[in-house]
């Protein structure tokens, strides 16, 4: 099993480090910045998956949401049970009502890639894979985790995606969780 932090020489084993460049402090700045980007990942999953079940609240009990035994027991009977991939699943059923085709394929295929982002950051290691200069010489060290059966490189720019398509999800699950809401006020008028 591979440890957080752990370093993947691949063939030939460990390589010295280009002149100047400071392996051990690279590999604590490195630490930091994906204990860091994990903790966004899974917040941000977390905030998504709290405006999902929103929708799936208020879409199955409508005004009876506001009875506390009625909350409870389907929170506690069918709610609280669900992964993050099947609250997704329940979700996109409800998704059709208020988003357009268009919309709701976007959503899938985000909520999707978030799952599999998410999946990773939460159970998986991750390791450094170490790159070399034109000398055989470490002069770079890149955070890698695996994702699905291949790695992933956690570079800044994909970290910077990342952040933009989580932002837009939470956005958008937001804006569905009001849309079912609203739906059920207008129902009640």
């Amino acid at each position: 099993m591979i440890e957080d932090g752990a370093m993947d020489w691949g063939e030939g084993g460990p390589k010295p480090a280009a002149e100047g460049f400071d392996m051990e402090a690279r590999q604590k700045s490195i630490y930091e910045w994906v204990r860091q980007v994990r903790g966004g990942v899974l917040g941000g999953a977390f905030t998504i998956e709290r405006h999902t079940s929103a929708a799936i609240v208020y879409f199955m009990l409508g005004d009876r949401v506001k009875r506390d035994d009625v909350q409870a027991a389907f929170d506690e009977g069918l709610l609280t049970p669900l992964t993050f991939e099947r609250r997704n699943n329940v979700v996109l059923l409800i998704a059709p009502n208020f988003l357009t085709e268009d919309e709701v394929k976007t959503l899938r295929a985000d909520l999707n890639e978030l799952r599999t982002i998410r999946n990773s950051m939460a159970h998986k290691p991750f390791w450094f894979h170490p790159e070399l200069n034109d000398k055989g010489e470490v002069f770079n060290l890149v955070p890698m985790i695996q994702r699905g059966k291949a790695p992933l490189a956690l570079t800044t720019s994909f970290i910077e995606k990342l952040n933009e398509k989580i932002g837009s999800l939470i956005e958008r699950s937001s804006n569905l969780a009001v849309a079912v809401v609203e739906q059920e006020v207008r129902k009640k008028e």
